[in-house]
């Protein structure tokens, strides 16, 4: 075997796990007097059995077909292949001082005997000190993997035979370590914390500059893609990310799972989701993807709005407030099912409270070498508490939310949002549990404010017709003019449609400056003409008042009530006027600020 054994990581981890077990025996682990913890045969259609994850945790390698017995005085026996044995020679005999490992002992594979004096030696460890009081002797094991009436052996011959002595020996009996052992890796020390922000990272730029990137492309493009072919490409942008000109060794470097692609009105947030074969819709598009970086997994899920009716923003932003809050409930001390309980607790006090029928069973999971484990999952009942080093999958999102009929008339006249019935909105993040923290730290960065994830590709020529009675001809000919110079030069460059189609994306407008001199010089102009004729109304209108004693009173100016009343068209980092309201939007540290123009003395480019 070419790779070597980290001794002193592996008897770090070693007496940790044996700590664990006997300070929380008759607890979490149920009794047990010792953990017989076997690996069977090698199933990549099963990468995140437990006994998998503890091999790569205290071995940093997978060793199939082994038996680990560990008993309660700190006796460690392994029975494996003469090549598994020689990989952990180098751990024998090397126990650290203070350590409550009291030894490794390696048995060899015999097939002469079927391995019977191997099972003997290892029932002697189990027997003694193991019980009391006439009481059956417990030994943990993998409850999941043992063998049932509905589930045979995973094991080879020497793992199924160890099985069988197990069961057959008088005075045994078996209880499940599972849970214990998924508390005990659920707490990360330094060095897998790391592993797992490297995991996020990669995930967080997976997203970034391979699923945006491409989506962007594709809606663009107006191309015919199905969610499965976008899943897939996006999943071979996981298994080689030099596609993206991230520079990462594709041997440490896994999917988790096949990204999910969904839109159309079809929504299933659950993990277990899968793409279908139909079309891309350009309506609410949803996506989640998983990475492993060198075994630790990561996990981030989006949802990006295309032309969304004012409806389903309004939902989206209850959404992210939601997420706010469950993530002040992600401290030490608190129980896993808090997490559920403030979100249903902060949906019923909002304006939105029919949303509580619409949340998933859970809200997350812990990660790490397991993806998702089962024993700790953020439902409504979990009460085991946050700890320190803990990882979670903070999964929020609604499904089955129905898309009301004033909310399709309300959409944009070309948006797809008006074919759905209903949709589904989702947000995942990766969030690390921190000692003395007031929230849970989130480690998937990616943008997901409203402004980040909403895209106006389609504009009603006429959506300022309500005000042709204010200005004439001649003012529905300078608001006719603005839209011709605001859209033209981003929407078409040499008579080709380009990515600043999908207008909120803040780096393709960055990158979109051709033309934006001349665009700028005639917005410029434009504005100046508009102040002249605002200056010369508001002269017009002082003469008429006269001289009755109000002419010296200000006039209050209120465009807006507030943010949510901004033209549907604002986007980040460019400007805007609004004709109707009389305003310019300006962009200030990347914040639409609206201006009267009534304000405005001069504008110099």
């Amino acid at each position: 075997m070419a790779a070597e054994l980290d001794v002193s990581r592996f008897y770090a981890r070693l007496g940790r796990l044996h700590a664990h077990f006997l300070k929380h025996r008759d607890g979490i682990w149920q009794g047990a007097g010792c953990l017989s913890l076997h690996r069977g045969q090698m199933n990549d259609d099963e990468p995140y059995l437990k006994s998998v994850v503890l091999h790569q945790y205290l071995f940093g390698w997978e060793l199939p077909d082994t038996i680990l017995l560990l008993t309660e005085t700190g006796d460690c026996f392994v029975l494996a292949a003469k090549k598994k044995c020689e990989f952990l020679e180098a751990a024998v005999g090397k126990t650290p001082t203070g350590s409550s490992i009291i030894g490794l002992t390696l048995l060899t594979r015999n097939k002469s005997d079927g391995n019977a004096e191997n099972y003997e030696t290892l029932m002697e460890a189990v027997t003694a000190k193991n019980g009391s009081n006439g009481d059956k002797k417990k030994v943990g094991v993998l409850m999941k993997e043992w063998p049932s009436e509905k589930r045979e052996s995973i094991g080879g011959p020497l793992v199924s035979g160890w099985e069988k002595s197990l069961t057959g020996a008088d005075g045994l009996d078996v209880s499940d370590a599972t849970p214990g052992l998924s508390l005990f890796m659920s707490i990360k020390e330094e060095s897998e914390l790391d592993l797992m922000k490297k995991s996020s990272v990669l995930s967080n730029k997976i997203l970034k500059h391979g699923f945006i990137k491409r989506i962007e492309e594709v809606i663009d493009s107006e191309l015919n893609v199905t969610h499965t072919q976008l899943s897939g490409e996006i999943d071979g942008i996981i298994e080689d990310p030099s596609k993206i000109n991230l520079k990462v060794p594709k041997e440490h470097v896994q999917s988790c799972y096949f990204p999910i692609v969904q839109s159309g009105g079809e929504y299933d947030i659950k993990i277990s989701a899968q793409s279908t074969e139909k079309s891309l819709k350009y309506d609410i598009v949803t996506v989640s993807l998983g990475s492993r970086y060198q075994n630790y997994c990561s996990n981030v899920a989006r949802t990006f709005l295309v032309d969304p009716p004012k409806e389903v923003s309004e939902t989206y932003e209850v959404l992210l407030s939601m997420q706010e809050e469950c993530l002040r409930a992600m401290v030490p001390g608190r129980p896993l099912k808090s997490v559920y309980a403030t979100a249903v607790n902060f949906l019923k006090s909002s304006e939105k409270s029919f949303l509580v029928r619409h949340l998933p069973k859970n809200l997350g999971f812990s990660i790490g070498l397991d993806f998702r484990d089962p024993n700790l999952v953020l439902s409504a009942k979990n009460s085991i508490h946050f700890r320190p080093g803990m990882v979670f999958t903070l999964s929020v999102g609604f499904a089955g939310v129905p898309l009301s009929g004033s909310a399709k008339s309300a959409a944009n006249s070309k948006s797809a949002v008006k074919d759905i019935k209903e949709y589904g909105l989702l947000i995942s993040d990766m969030v690390v549990i921190s000692e003395n923290s007031k929230s849970g730290e989130v480690m998937t960065k990616h943008g997901k404010s409203l402004t980040d994830i909403s895209y106006t590709i389609n504009d009603d020529d006429d959506s300022s017709d309500d005000d042709n009675g204010k200005g004439g001809a001649a003012t529905n000919g300078d608001e006719e003019y603005a839209r011709k110079v605001a859209k033209a030069p981003d929407n078409v460059v040499n008579g080709k449609r380009r990515s600043s189609r999908l207008e909120s994306t803040n780096e393709a407008i960055q990158n979109a400056h051709e033309g934006t001199a001349e665009r700028e010089r005639r917005q410029i102009a434009l504005m100046t003409r508009k102040n002249e004729e605002r200056l010369r109304e508001l002269a017009r209108s002082a003469r008429n008042k006269g001289d009755d004693g109000e002419s010296d009173k200000a006039e209050e100016l209120r465009a807006y009530d507030r943010t949510k009343d901004y033209p549907d068209s604002v986007l980040p980092n460019q400007v805007k006027v609004d004709m109707v309201n009389q305003c310019v939007i300006l962009p200030i540290c990347g914040n639409p600020v609206p201006f009267h123009i009534s304000t405005i003395k001069n504008v110099v480019l």
